[in-house]
């Protein structure tokens, strides 16, 4: 991963560079922003920057066998961490034991979406964790000589997820690391990690990611026209993560359109019978597919809020998009709004959790009928 592979935050990732160019580098860092800004990748472009052995003009060289080894995932010097679900029946207690899962999700969701990563060790009902049993492994890790390089990272992600106990057995060795240790921490809620354990990093806000930046990572990457680069830009508000979805699913959005329109047409039109032939139709699409369904769904709702008390700015749709909502916008109100995505969210949850995606759906969309009957507060 290389500095200029990630779009955005400049400020920071000069910043990251100085610190190796000057032999400065703070034995512990956090980035932290909000999902899928880049900031595992950019955690992964600093560490292969301070073992280029080629290094110039700000940049990794990508071809030094330390790069290959970073581009690979299987640098010696570089220590991953991150939350799983422990099984001590099939003897799953540290994130050694799901480093293939670990890097399945590497190498096809390098943006780290955190819904990703419980689909890949299929979670289910649990909640993945950093358990105390991680902490035995980062404190072995710290111990450990480097193997061909001045610096060891040991990256953390998402150290919201430590349990206390976790934390309080971390809290030294993070604070006074073996000499050549880097700790990494990359949160998507700084707010959530234990005080104790922010207070010794050294902290970076990562930011959204400008629009122009944006339009053009996705239409250099992904080969998209201008004006479609702009859309997906627009509509993905600061996330690298959304708007690499809007470029690869650009088909799928206007069938998510359509769908959306039918379910609230008939929901108005109070005509259940329909409703059930488009919760069983979208029921076939698979659970990753739905799970996108219902984050536009969500996404729509809101959209459709902001249009109703009219804030143009804070609006993020397509032209066909703001078409409908010029009309269906007052039926989202303040009486509705809430429960709608509160809702949304639950289907995505049972969903998400295997249930059953005909009666998840076709319960959501009857539900819909009432609420979106109800008048404003």
């Amino acid at each position: 991963m290389k500095f200029n592979e990630i779009p955005g935050n400049k400020d920071i990732k000069d910043t990251l560079r100085a610190l190796v160019d000057t032999d400065n580098v703070p034995h512990a860092i956090m980035l932290y922003g909000q999902p899928g800004i880049g900031k595992m990748m950019t955690a992964r472009a600093f560490a292969q920057y301070a073992h280029c052995q080629n290094r110039h003009d700000g940049e990794s060289c990508g071809m030094c066998p330390s790069c290959r080894q970073h581009q690979s995932l299987n640098h010696p010097d570089v220590h991953f961490s991150y939350p799983i679900v422990k099984s001590k029946a099939n003897n799953i207690v540290s994130s050694l034991d799901r480093i293939d899962k670990w890097r399945e999700m590497m190498d096809d969701s390098p943006l780290m979406e955190p819904e990703r990563w419980l689909e890949i060790i299929d979670a289910g009902n649990s909640q993945p964790a950093i358990h105390v049993e991680e902490a035995e492994f980062i404190v072995r890790s710290d111990s450990y000589s480097s193997f061909s390089s001045k610096y060891k990272f040991i990256i953390i992600w998402l150290p919201e997820k430590m349990t206390v106990e976790t934390a309080n057995k971390l809290l030294k060795v993070i604070e006074e690391p073996s000499e050549g240790t880097i700790f990494i921490l990359v949160s998507n809620s700084e707010n959530d990690v234990l005080p104790t354990i922010s207070s010794r990093t050294r902290r970076f806000n990562m930011l959204p990611v400008e629009e122009y930046d944006l339009s053009n990572y996705i239409e250099s990457k992904y080969h998209l026209d201008p004006e479609s680069s702009r859309e997906a830009a627009h509509l993905a508000e600061g996330s690298v993560a959304k708007a690499v979805q809007f470029a690869t699913h650009s088909g799928e959005r206007s069938e998510f359109q359509e769908l959306f329109q039918n379910i609230m047409r008939s929901a108005f039109a109070k005509k259940p019978d329909v409703l059930k032939k488009l919760s069983d139709n979208a029921a076939g699409f698979g659970r990753e597919k739905l799970r996108r369904f219902l984050d536009y769904m969500n996404r729509m709702v809101r959209e459709n809020f902001i249009y109703n008390i009219k804030v143009p700015e804070l609006n993020a749709m397509s032209a066909r998009e703001k078409a409908f909502s010029s009309k269906f916008s007052p039926f989202i109100h303040t009486g509705n709004v809430e429960e709608l995505t509160a809702q949304i969210e639950s289907a995505s949850n049972h969903i998400q959790r295997n249930g059953n995606s005909k009666l998840v759906l076709f319960s959501l969309f009857l539900y819909i009928i009432p609420l979106i009957h109800k008048k404003p507060e």
